[in-house]
């Protein structure tokens, strides 16, 4: 696990994924996993029941799983993506790589497309050594 800022620690937590969380996904064969990963969510134009916001960054830490079924994205405490890897939806998320050389992936999405109820473009970014496989493993490259 990289090492993760002790303040950064305290505030986000670690970006492991809590036991139960790991226990069913192991059951779905995990092809990759990488945790304590530091990155941000941003939000644009985004309107959900309680909230709405025209530009909102906030910093987490999370966690990127690919396992023979599914993508996960974890952060700040919760799933911001649980996508199956054959369904039509998968082809609503964009995953782009960061930096020189690839040092990180920004997974972005409609949030209409995921929840009814949701308006705006939601970023998920993290920056992970695996962004090469990541790619690779989701047929992106």
């Amino acid at each position: 696990m990289p090492n993760v800022n002790p303040l950064r620690r305290l505030l986000l937590g670690s970006g492991r994924l809590p036991v139960q969380v790991r226990a069913l996904l192991a059951t779905e064969g995990v092809v990759l996993l990488d945790e304590g990963l530091t990155g941000t969510i941003t939000y644009r134009n985004y309107h959900a029941p309680g909230t709405s916001s025209t530009f909102r960054r906030v910093a987490v830490s999370g966690a990127i799983v690919v396992t023979n079924e599914r993508l996960v994205v974890w952060a700040a405490k919760g799933k911001a993506i649980d996508v199956p890897l054959r369904d039509p939806l998968r082809t609503a998320l964009t995953i782009i790589p960061t930096g020189n050389p690839t040092d990180g992936l920004t997974f972005r999405y409609d949030a209409a497309a995921f929840s009814p109820d949701r308006r705006g473009t939601v970023e998920v970014h993290f920056r992970t050594a695996a962004a090469i496989a990541v790619l690779q493993l989701l047929d992106v490259v």
